[in-house]
């Protein structure tokens, strides 16, 4: 069952088109199973392309289904923002369908996958029964294993709605997720799903973007590996405000960041921002073994800062190399001797009891 989407948007705009299908719901068996009327077949065009967004909503509450055209034009808003271009003609040919189904109280939940930077209200939770929009995708007539999910402050529609002196639960519980929607992220978490990295660019660069939504940015654009996303975030190392955020950025880059991350280790005077770096490198570590490594972790073994030790302890256990059995034996012993009982030498001795055991295990395979 689809609903005709409604539009404050123009549909003349020279672009490839995407479209968005906007549900809004209380989970009526097969009411996503319907074929859409805006399915075209069109050449595949890259997610990284996308641009044009047909946006399609859905209303529903335990009284059935509810006027739409409010939810549609916060979406709107807020994709527009983003840079996507919206349209409104069903017919209009399209790559992409994105559909956001909300409820007065949720009854299922699908498929989830997100990126770093995810806040935990985005993930699915099946134990969430209050009102709640479920957003997902189909692409090239596939739905995507990815999905977001927007809440409300409150479970119990009823309850609140009454306290607030509402006589429709439903009603309530709907402008409440419109409300919802119109300060989520969702916009940001799907663009990086695209991979559209030079959106995100564009976005954290303008002038105009709070600090805290500039954070979210870099934390997306840190598994978009590019020469463009990693200039972007070296560069941010630079801003006192975005420093920490964007050394932990530089960890997803992977092994192409393990130059500028040496450096901020080796020259930088913040003792947060040389912590993060080696926390960026132990992240690194724990998906390539480039032999650079190894002598970072080695020498911060010989640090004031049980911090930098736990740390370079960890990467050298995920490294594998049996040349560290010695020097961690030798911190070992050091560790077990200090009468310490510091959350940061507990966190230290932890982390060469899983060391020693990894360098065991490994030095077992041979």
């Amino acid at each position: 069952m689809y609903l005709p989407a409604h539009s404050i948007f123009p549909q003349s705009f020279p672009y490839t088109s995407i479209i968005f299908t906007l549900w809004i719901g209380m989970g009526i068996p097969g009411i996503l199973s319907a074929a859409s009327p805006a399915t075209i077949n069109t050449p595949a065009v890259p997610l990284e392309q996308v641009q044009l967004v047909f946006i399609e909503t859905l209303a529903l509450t335990e009284k059935g289904v509810q006027d739409s055209a409010i939810i549609q034009q916060v979406v709107s808003k807020r994709l527009a923002q983003a840079g996507l271009t919206p349209i409104h003609e069903v017919n209009t040919p399209h790559d992409i369908i994105v559909r956001v189904k909300c409820e007065e109280r949720k009854t299922r939940t699908g498929p989830s996958k997100h990126r770093k930077g995810g806040h935990p209200l985005s993930t699915a939770s099946r134990h969430w029964k209050g009102p709640a929009c479920h957003i997902s995708y189909r692409y090239q007539g596939n739905t995507a294993l990815w999905s977001w999910e927007v809440r409300t402050s409150f479970e119990e529609p009823r309850e609140v709605a009454k306290a607030a002196g509402a006589t429709n639960s439903g009603e309530y519980a709907l402008q409440e997720l419109q409300r919802q929607l119109a300060q989520d992220k969702f916009p940001l978490y799907l663009i990086a799903e695209w991979e559209q990295t030079n959106r995100l660019i564009h976005l954290f660069q303008q002038a105009t973007a709070p600090r805290d939504h500039r954070r979210l940015i870099l934390q997306l654009l840190g598994p978009l590996t590019s020469s463009a996303a990693l200039s972007t975030i070296e560069e941010s190392t630079k801003n006192p405000e975005l420093a920490i955020t964007a050394i932990a950025a530089l960890g997803d880059q992977g092994e192409v960041a393990i130059p500028v991350l040496i450096n901020i280790l080796d020259s930088s005077e913040n003792s947060e921002h040389r912590l993060a770096a080696l926390q960026a490198l132990g992240e690194i570590a724990t998906h390539s073994t480039p032999p650079t490594l190894y002598d970072v972790f080695v020498n911060q073994l010989q640090s004031q800062d049980p911090r930098m030790q736990t740390i370079a302890v960890r990467g050298l256990g995920s490294l594998g190399d049996l040349r560290a059995n010695t020097p961690i034996e030798t911190l070992n012993i050091q560790a077990w001797s200090n009468p310490s009982t510091h959350a940061d030498m507990q966190a230290l001795r932890e982390a060469l009891n899983w060391t020693l055991y990894q360098l065991d295990a490994q030095a077992s395979s041979h």
